[in-house]
């Protein structure tokens, strides 16, 4: 035990996770803020506001941030430059999206809100790739106490917002619009101080990030529009309130991804390093144990975690959401198997064929998908919970499978 705490890899682990603790803590005081001074309607409009922030982050990236991790470890380009490179880029699509949202919203009369989607979009990705740096670079300190300030200016913005100026979903999106045009140039300074930004634009870079990305643009929205479905379900079997009081459970239930989110930051950087080079071969045992340990610990911490949102159920949500409560315990396991699917996907990464993980991403759609539109009809609302239990389940599996095949022999 004493050889556990003293290793790095618990040390990153206990912190991230403590940070991520404090961060999430934040963002659940935003939970019962909303169910007491929102309308179910309001909170409907701002998740649907959430998923159209998610849809157009593919739409932006093409994923090429998400070959950072892999440019890294496989240093076939100066990860200055492949990070530049990706700034440039993703100035030119915001642009571009934005000039096509404005001609939506003027010419076909669609919402104004809109517009504040890039924006919000822009500013996740820029941040995202700040992150991933500092967890590649293993810096949990500098990366905690980013996110933190990020949560706690959140929690200001949009408590003045709803609570002071009661500007009700109009508030609270304005409240992260105008959080996102502050972080995105503190961002970009942030990387340019750390060496990871500079003023170029490699052809190059941006080429093999397009081949490495486009295998994975299909995951990419699979892996947003999957939490979703339900709720773009239940809007079109049900109403707005009823997708409020879903999204709400479904909210509390996502407190599995505190744990998951601590753990992938620890155990990313560690898996990789150990995949590439000679790793493999003298750490094999170490890697093939670390993959149970990391489902025990998802199902555990998600039961645990689903078990306090019961006990603290009454100052979590508002008498018009006390529906929700009912959502909770299959989000919470959903998010856990989704979790060990994340572990698992690592293996498939860094094989370098991304392409599979878009496919068993768009399988978990699909099933998920198939199965709501079932569930719902025999069993209700509460259909929609039980079917991205099921379809994570399937995915999984044939995750283990997918990752077994590619690295046989080698573990």
């Amino acid at each position: 035990m004493a050889l556990i705490k003293k290793s790095r890899f618990f040390r990153h682990l206990v912190f991230y996770g403590g940070f991520v603790f404090l961060n999430r803590g934040l963002s659940f005081l935003l939970v019962p803020l909303f169910t007491r001074y929102l309308t179910p309607e309001d909170y409907g409009i701002y998740a649907l506001f959430l998923t159209a922030v998610l849809i157009c982050e593919p739409l932006l990236t093409f994923c090429v941030s998400d070959a950072i991790g892999y440019v890294y470890y496989n240093p076939r380009y100066n990860i200055c430059e492949y990070v530049s490179t990706l700034m440039v880029f993703y100035a030119g699509t915001f642009v571009l999206q934005m000039a096509c949202l404005g001609g939506g919203v003027f010419f076909f009369a669609l919402p104004l809100w809109l517009l504040c989607v890039p924006v919000a979009a822009l500013s996740s990705i820029v941040t995202g790739a700040l992150n991933f740096m500092w967890q590649l670079k293993e810096k949990p300190l500098p990366y905690g106490q980013f996110n933190f300030c990020h949560l706690l200016s959140q929690l200001l913005l949009q408590v003045g917002a709803t609570v002071f100026l009661r500007l009700g979903w109009r508030g609270v999106v304005g409240a992260q619009v105008l959080l996102a045009l502050l972080t995105i140039p503190l961002a970009l300074v942030l990387l340019k101080k750390n060496g990871w930004l500079g003023l170029g634009f490699h052809r190059e870079c941006l080429r093999f990030g397009l081949k490495f990305g486009m295998g994975l643009i299909p995951n990419a929205f699979a892996a947003r529009f999957n939490d979703s479905i339900g709720k773009l379900f239940i809007s079109q079997t049900f109403d707005l309130t009823e997708t409020g009081i879903y999204a709400a459970g479904q909210k509390l239930g996502a407190i599995v991804n505190v744990y998951n989110f601590a753990f992938g930051s620890t155990y990313r950087p560690w898996l990789f390093k150990k995949l590439t080079g000679g790793g493999v071969a003298r750490e094999a045992r170490k890697i093939v144990l670390s993959v149970p340990l990391a489902f025990t610990s998802t199902l555990l911490f998600a039961w645990g975690g689903s078990l306090c949102m019961y006990l603290f159920s009454g100052f979590v949500l508002g008498r018009n959401f006390s529906g929700a409560l009912i959502f909770v315990f299959w989000s919470a396991s959903a998010y856990a198997l989704n979790g060990m699917y994340n572990v698992v996907s690592h293996f498939i990464y860094q094989s370098g064929k991304p392409w599979i993980l878009s496919l068993l991403s768009v399988s978990a759609v699909g099933l998920n998908a198939l199965f709501t539109w079932r569930f719902l009809r025999t069993f209700g609302m509460i259909g929609a919970a039980y079917a991205p239990v099921l379809a994570w389940g399937v995915t999984l599996a044939l995750s283990i499978v997918a990752a077994l095949r590619l690295w046989r022999g080698k573990l």
